[in-house]
């Protein structure tokens, strides 16, 4: 780690369960996240603040004035932008280093695997219960393989 990311990171490194190990593993890490609107948009930010090394957003929404009470990610100037475009600008703005994938599709059984490949972890905030299926199959399968 480089004398910024060290500075950026010192309360993290700072907990020894955690320390400059626990940090470089993050660091290290790719991240799927499946959906960025309430859950999503939260946890996009803690991953990305907390040092994250990529991270793939994947949703295939736009920002609706609905959104703006509970999806925390996005603003006002987001209205009728893609959720993953707008994500990305914001997660960059927050931590620069955080490599950030946006995909903009909706999740299938067609692509879903492609996408979930060479993952460290699968984050599902999604709100259909059709696609918590397919990606906990997804999952099921890339950990027995």
């Amino acid at each position: 780690m480089n004398k910024e990311q060290l500075t950026r990171y010192s309360r993290h490194i700072l907990l020894p369960e955690f320390d400059q190990v626990g940090q470089e593993k993050l660091l290290n890490s790719k991240v799927l996240l499946i959906g960025v609107g309430g859950i999503g948009s939260a946890t996009s930010i803690y991953l990305t603040s907390a040092g994250i090394g990529e991270l793939i957003i994947v949703d295939k929404d736009i920002v609706d004035l609905t959104n703006l009470q509970r999806q925390i990610l996005y603003s006002s100037d987001d209205i009728g932008k893609y959720k993953v475009e707008c994500a990305k600008k914001h997660l960059n703005a927050l931590n620069p280093e955080c490599r950030i994938n946006e995909i903009y599709t909706t999740i299938d059984d067609k692509n879903l695997a492609e996408i979930a490949k060479d993952v460290d972890i699968i984050l599902d905030a999604t709100d259909r219960f059709a696609t918590r299926h397919l990606i906990n199959q997804v999952a099921v399968n890339i950990t027995n393989h």
